[in-house]
């Protein structure tokens, strides 16, 4: 019988008091490790992931575990009934264009899925098993970053139609360089805020990550790097408490950084002109510190008239979208441009309507915020959480992630400690 229902847990409850299985917890550790794998297979991006992640789901519910929320579910249920009537009649009416109905059962197919990597997420939460899922993810999105670091400097070629884009750009397990970067950003949150791994080691992963974003040429990637890098940046400046000295010593240090600028900068140029000549895959990425404009709308990405199509697209149904399935169609009818959004932000509220993507979207920025600025919530776990999102929010800009299987069952595992009356800090 499924438990419907919305409980607040004290800490006891947030534990399975039954010792897991090992297949339960073999299934656990083989799903947080693919969460880095998806490839297309007929047309479908699928993840071996997917098989453990619903192998838990079964289990959870035949165990009589599942607890499943009621407002993320109703809101679930209104977003399933608008994009399907948008698509299967308001679409072909407004439009005059009929979508395929493989199609749009195929996106559908999509939508249960990542509300089903939610439903896991929440109740691996309940069950005590988040830290488990945010460990494994990162250590081997730390390992793939580390794996193509060590294949792009010696030019190894053994796996390279696996593991490589186009024969240049490094990609992992993943469908996308681009995907393949936010990933390996997202698990810099674990590496650099467990207390178990010393500084000079953060440090190195940190170093090994950002040339692995270089491997894959990611624009999109070294975005996020950077723009992550400074939020922990402000965060250590103004939300952690300090003593005088330390105050002191870091006002010195950027009074040095500041007056040193015009000697890194030139610095700076000979060392990306060096990189672009002796690794292709970061001729991509050189645009962002020489023309920024073209980064965006050059090179290989046109980002400015996927983003300009999918506003138009918005305009055309504002309140209730295009639904699922519709999109390329519509684009490609109306605009002669044949893709989707590159931004997920764009790409909901274009399928969604504004109100249901503006909702969404509010509720995690005040998720975030309430890990950030409460301090009941902000355990090392909930923050490493939260940085995983922002890190995906932030990728969100430049490629659509409303799929992305790691942002739904990480937010699950969020919501239900964001919920809990007590949080025991994992460390």
């Amino acid at each position: 019988m499924v438990k419907i229902k919305r409980v607040e847990y004290s800490l006891d409850h947030t534990i399975n008091t039954k010792t897991p299985s090992m297949l339960f917890m073999l299934a656990i550790v083989v799903m947080s490790l693919l969460l880095n794998q998806s490839g297309v297979v007929f047309g479908v991006n699928i993840s071996f992931a997917d098989i453990f992640c619903l192998g838990i789901f079964l289990s959870v519910l035949y165990k009589k575990e599942l607890y499943i929320p009621i407002i993320p579910s109703l809101f679930y249920l209104i977003v399933s009934a608008v994009v399907l009537f948008t698509a299967v009649i308001y679409v072909p009416i407004k439009f005059e264009i009929s979508p395929g109905p493989i199609r749009i059962i195929s996106d559908y197919i999509k939508l249960i899925a990542i509300f089903v990597y939610f439903i896991v997420g929440y109740n691996l939460s309940k069950l005590g098993f988040t830290q488990t899922i945010i460990k494994w993810y990162s250590i081997f999105g730390v390992f793939l970053g580390g794996l193509g670091v060590l294949f792009t400097v010696f030019h190894l070629s053994i796996f390279s139609n696996l593991l490589y884009f186009a024969g240049t750009r490094y990609k992992g397990l993943m469908i996308d360089p681009n995907y393949f970067s936010v990933l390996n950003i997202s698990a810099l949150a674990y590496v650099s805020r467990i207390k178990a791994i010393k500084n000079r080691y953060k440090i190195f992963i940190i170093f090994i990550t950002f040339l692995s974003v270089l491997s894959a040429g990611s624009k999109t990637g070294m975005i996020t790097f950077f723009c992550y890098f400074v939020l922990r940046i402000i965060e250590y400046l103004f939300l952690t408490k300090k003593k005088m000295f330390s105050v002191i010593l870091q006002l010195l240090f950027i009074t040095f950084f500041i007056l040193f600028i015009p000697i890194f900068i030139s610095k700076f140029s000979e060392v990306i002109s060096y990189l672009s000549v002796h690794f292709p895959s970061f001729s991509r990425v050189e645009y962002l510190f020489t023309d920024f404009g073209s980064a965006i709308s050059e090179s290989g990405s046109g980002r400015d008239d996927t983003w300009k199509v999918a506003i138009q697209i918005i305009q055309l149904s504002p309140l209730i979208g295009v639904g699922i399935g519709t999109y390329t169609d519509i684009a490609y009818e109306m605009f002669q441009y044949n893709n989707v959004a590159h931004n997920t932000f764009l790409q909901l509220s274009a399928e969604w309507g504004l109100p249901l993507a503006f909702f969404f979207f509010s509720y995690l920025l005040f998720t975030i915020g309430k890990v950030t600025f409460s301090n009941k919530q902000s355990s090392p776990r909930n923050l490493i959480l939260r940085d995983i999102i922002v890190v995906l929010l932030i990728g969100s800009v430049s490629i659509s992630l409303n799929n992305a299987r790691v942002l739904w069952i990480f937010l699950g595992a969020m919501l239900f400690s964001l919920d809990g009356k007590k949080m025991k800090a994992e460390t």
